[in-house]
């Protein structure tokens, strides 16, 4: 083999398998190159394959993630990394602010404008195409309007149905992936909250003050104000905070990718399992983040990730209702392709213009 071939496959491999690398964090932040786009794509694309069961006439049976081992679908996983990105890269954008009007504006921004015209379409586009009712009596119907005005303000008591709509259907919710938006919203508050009262100050009282809510929320639940199935979610997004607050320490390398990884597989029964799954998960998706060749090209046709989220269980109910008979390939790959599309149309059309008001 000749010396060019050779040096060619070290490079790939030290690519592919950087063992004896390591950079920190911060590191990985200056380098303005990432792949966090790339891992919102595919925790949104997963979302969609883990709901399958749930929407899919024809499918049955738990996901891969299941089967292996997990302790959880593909679906809670994807919400997870979800929650520690979001952490991570909006703890950021608040100490980049000068006030947390300015940050909550932001965030407002970056949330509520592909939500509203998610909930519009759905209501008065998709609903009185879907319906069994009479056009006369699905826009008189109370439950048509309360759609949108009941879930634009992200509370935890959303509106899941609409009239006539997937009646009979394997499931009649219009988009389960919502809620987990009011929960999104309430760590944005508790963001803000933190840095108001002082912090994010210095570094050591913003890791007391982390370490001190992450130990309350696992022992004493009741002292937040939070539904039960937010606690999870708030456990990710702190993580992330942590993770920011920490970049210049916290370091990123195989090797631990690989021990954590371990350590979550002997402790797979244990009641330790979840925090130890939370920090092997974050061990990748910073390793996948900083370590890997950045896909630049992703960035070029923009960030659909939001809107796959939010457009990828109406496409799967619609794909249900068209082809009731689909098996889990077809129906997972057409619901990816029309969420793709919408969520892609979601961001240039609305999203992406709305981010120029700030």
């Amino acid at each position: 083999m000749s010396n060019f071939a050779l040096d060619w496959l070290r490079t790939r491999y030290a690519a592919l398998f950087p063992f004896g690398r390591q950079i920190s964090v911060d590191q990985g932040l200056s380098r303005r190159a990432d792949n966090f786009l790339l891992l919102r794509i595919v925790a949104a694309s997963l979302v969609i394959y883990g709901h399958a069961a749930a929407i899919a006439p024809a499918v049955e049976g738990p996901d891969w993630f299941v089967r292996a081992g997990f302790g959880m679908y593909s679906g809670e996983i994807a919400v997870n990394v979800f929650f520690l990105i979001s952490g991570f890269l909006v703890t950021g954008s608040y100490l980049r602010q000068d006030s947390l009007a300015r940050f909550l504006k932001l965030r407002a921004l970056r949330l509520v404008p592909g939500f509203l015209l998610n909930l519009l379409l759905l209501a008065y586009l998709f609903g009185p195409l879907l319906t069994h009712l009479p056009a006369s009596d699905y826009f008189s119907h109370p439950k048509t309007w309360q759609y949108v005005w009941k879930n634009i303000w992200l509370s935890s008591d959303m509106s899941w149905q609409l009239p006539g709509v997937f009646e009979g259907a394997k499931t009649s919710t219009i988009n389960g992936s919502q809620w987990t938006l009011p929960a999104e919203v309430r760590m944005y508050l508790l963001l803000g909250i933190l840095g108001a009262i002082g912090m994010f100050a210095s570094k050591r009282v913003a890791v007391c003050g982390l370490a001190t809510l992450l130990v309350a929320g696992l022992f004493w639940p009741y002292l937040f104000p939070l539904h039960s199935d937010w606690f999870r979610l708030g456990g990710y997004f702190l993580l992330g905070v942590a993770i920011f607050v920490l970049r210049d320490r916290v370091r990123i390398r195989l090797e631990l990718v690989i021990a954590l990884g371990l350590l979550a597989l002997l402790t797979r029964h244990l009641p330790v399992y979840p925090q130890v799954f939370a920090l092997a998960l974050a061990a990748t998706a910073f390793f996948i983040a900083y370590m890997t060749s950045p896909f630049h090209w992703l960035e070029r046709f923009g960030d659909p990730s939001y809107g796959i989220y939010l457009w990828g269980w109406p496409s799967q109910q619609v794909v249900a209702h068209l082809m009731p008979a689909a098996g889990l390939a077809t129906h997972v790959v057409l619901s990816l392709l029309m969420a793709f599309a919408l969520g892609y149309a979601s961001w240039h059309l609305v999203e992406k213009q709305a981010l120029r008001l700030k």
